[in-house]
């Protein structure tokens, strides 16, 4: 899949293009994001499974880090087994 011309100018715009491949430039936090974001679907995919084959619910100190994950006890619950 090709990504959008506007896609890129909006993710350049304002950035010096030099700079895009330099530490924690766009490169880098592209990367970060797209990793965050596989790693998340997976770990939905992951729960769900879990919940499909009857285990209990994950433990409560799991979700009290910050960070994204803390969104999965939301995404999770709707799934959960009373």
């Amino acid at each position: 899949m090709a990504i959008k011309k506007d896609t890129l100018d909006q993710l350049l715009a304002g950035r010096d293009p030099k700079e895009v491949f330099n530490k924690d430039g766009l490169f880098d936090e592209l990367k970060k994001a797209l990793a965050e974001r596989v790693l998340n679907a997976e770990i939905d995919d992951h729960l769900e499974g879990e919940t499909a084959e009857g285990r209990k619910k994950p433990p409560q100190w799991l979700f009290e880090q910050e960070g994204d994950h803390r969104d999965v006890e939301a995404r999770y619950s709707h799934t959960a087994r009373s």
